[in-house]
This record gives C-alpha cells, structure tokens and sequence, in this order.
C-alpha cells in the first residue's frame, strides 16, 4: 500500500467510533465507475430538496467503505498520513484489506448519509451494540470528477 498525490479507486479518510471499547480509526472507501454514477444520482436527489430547511440529509444503504484500527505490526505508516491529511488515496492490492485491523464489532446497515452541501460520511453500527462508526465528512463533488 501506498499514498497517490492522483484520485486512485481507494481514499483513505479519518473515522471515528462512539464506542468505549472498541477503535474505528480510518476508513477505506472504494471508488468505481459504478459508484461514481451512483454519486452522481444522488447530488441530483439532493438538489431537489435543497430548499427544505427541516432535511438535513438523504440516507443511503451503501457498502463501499471498510472500517479498521491502527496498528503498530499492520500499516503503522496509516496513522502518520492520517496525521498529516484527513483524507488521502491510495494504492493497494486487495490482500492489503484482509491484513488491516478491523473493530471488534461486527458492523452492518452500512450507511452513506449524503447532506444538502454535497458532502457525505459514511457510518455503521455494531451488530449487537448498536455502536456507531463513521468517516470524516467528504464531498462527493470532488470525487466523481
């Protein structure tokens, strides 16, 4: 794994946890094609609704976002380019993925809450705890380009 100063498939963002034991220290969100059309619908959804001032976001089902702890022995590079720069792409092999630390929590309903501004986060619970993880926000104006 590696850092690209170009928009590669994969941007590396800050996450946090509201969990008192478990870590939700970065995310992986990927980015295709696909997605990138997907983005697109949903800044048109939103624009639609601009005007109303009592919706803060639309809510999306969306996967394409992995959660992981630091570690010292995996990828300890992770927390200094995070230190230096929220967000940052990357290059990476998909064995690269399977090596990182995930949360302990078992997480499901993955999340993408897309705000009127074009900005999102990504977010996700803890199966049985209920614990929320989430990413920076992040605007998708800059990654479907």
């Amino acid at each position: 794994m590696k850092t690209s100063i170009t928009a590669t498939e994969y941007l590396l963002i800050k996450a946090m946890t509201n969990s008192e034991w478990d870590n939700g220290d970065f995310a992986i969100i990927h980015i295709t094609e696909d997605w990138k059309q997907t983005q697109k619908k949903r800044l048109e959804a939103v624009k639609i609704v601009e005007n109303d001032y009592d919706l803060k976001w639309l809510n999306y089902a969306d996967t394409n976002v992995e959660f992981f702890r630091f570690s010292e022995e995996k990828y300890p590079e992770v927390k200094q380019w995070l230190s230096e720069s929220s967000r940052i792409f990357i290059e990476l092999e998909k064995e690269d993925l399977k090596k990182m630390l995930q949360p302990e929590n078992n997480l499901n309903c993955y999340q993408m809450q897309v705000f009127k501004s074009g900005n999102a986060i990504y977010n996700a619970f803890g199966k049985h705890t209920s614990e929320e993880f989430w990413t920076e926000e992040f605007s998708l104006w800059e990654l479907i380009k």
